[in-house]
């Protein structure tokens, strides 16, 4: 009598939802490989075997996790770092590289950056050869000059660009808390201004696509109020969603903080930029005063930030694109990974 899907997020990976919309009217079992190929030709309107092979790699890659983790979101860049690493670092992040581990070509083993649960650290869940997506975005690099005329073409390039940087932030997030661990003060400054600079450069490259724009979503929030006052709430109300939720109090932030993330443009710059500088300054601040660091100081010290932010309104973020996507994609290539 028909199909439906119970979303949540779904403006996200859209060639899952484009083959589920299919589903309904097939009676045969779906040749993927086959599939994305004319999925890839209809979605940017020409045939290119760049973005062919690309979208090989990501089926086998990104799209192809087997390991039945449910929770494939823990980038460090929108987790909220609300621990002590000295008490936390495992023994596991010495024994391997968790970023550029591939024996395979298409590895797709359980692999974690911590693997104790009792841990206060989140689980970064990599469940692919990072090698390989970049790889996979070199490809789809490689046909911008053909495609860059379609706008899902550049969705498709920003999304993957930045889901590159990210992973290798989490890279060099690692590197950070362990030289913490290991009191290494002059790696533990060189590594969290990497960190901070990649926050800096997604935010760049997502500020080149309307898609990934946190003006958006805060305006079309603003929009719907009939006074100033509902604009004040309706515009918390967007701010609080995707950062802290409501009910953080002094020390102890909301169960749902960062529940829905996004990696938007002035999300980035405005809110978990300031939320790492603090967090590695305090990081620093412990080393040089060879103090256990303040936990509770920097969470009283952030939640009250966070609120400041959220209840804000004075700020205004940009609704449309600027920049060159392709050629800020193809400089974040060459910068951290030539």
């Amino acid at each position: 009598v028909g199909v439906g899907m119970c979303m949540e997020g779904i403006e996200h990976n859209p060639v899952v939802y484009e083959l589920m919309s299919e589903m309904a009217f097939r009676d045969e079992k779906v040749d993927v490989q086959k599939w994305l190929k004319s999925y890839a030709r209809r979605r940017y309107m020409k045939e290119n075997h760049h973005i062919e092979a690309a979208w090989e790699i990501l089926y086998h890659t990104v799209y192809n996790c087997t390991d039945g983790i449910a929770d494939h979101n823990t980038d460090f860049i929108v987790k909220l770092p609300d621990w002590d690493p000295s008490s936390s670092v495992q023994g596991e992040t010495k024994k391997t590289d968790p970023y550029m581990i591939s024996t395979d070509p298409y590895e797709t083993k359980r692999r974690f950056l911590f693997q104790d649960d009792s841990s206060g650290l989140p689980k970064a869940h990599l469940w692919y050869s990072t090698k390989e997506v970049i790889k996979a975005l070199q490809l789809f690099l490689e046909a911008g000059d053909d495609l860059f005329g379609s706008l899902t073409y550049r969705y498709d390039m920003v999304d993957l660009t930045r889901q590159v940087l990210s992973k290798l932030a989490n890279k060099v997030y690692i590197e950070a808390v362990t030289a913490f661990v290991k009191k290494d003060i002059g790696s533990l400054r060189r590594l969290s201004k990497k960190f901070l600079e990649l926050i800096k450069d997604i935010d760049v490259l997502l500020a080149s696509d309307d898609n990934f724009l946190l003006g958006t979503w805060l305006e079309s929030a603003k929009k719907l109020a009939r006074n100033d006052d509902e604009r004040k709430q309706y515009e918390w109300n967007a701010r609080t969603q995707v950062t802290m939720w409501y009910d953080s109090k002094d020390v102890n932030q909301s169960k749902l903080h960062d529940y829905a993330n996004k990696f938007w443009s002035g999300l980035l710059e405005d809110y978990y930029l300031p939320r790492a500088k603090l967090y590695f300054n305090e990081l620093l601040k412990s080393l040089r005063d060879k103090k256990k660091l303040e936990i509770e100081k920097w969470r009283r010290e952030w939640i009250m930030k966070s609120h400041k932010w959220q209840q804000s309104s004075s700020e205004v973020y940009q609704v449309k694109a600027k920049g060159d996507a392709l050629a800020i994609s193809r400089h974040l290539l060459r910068k951290y990974f030539t």
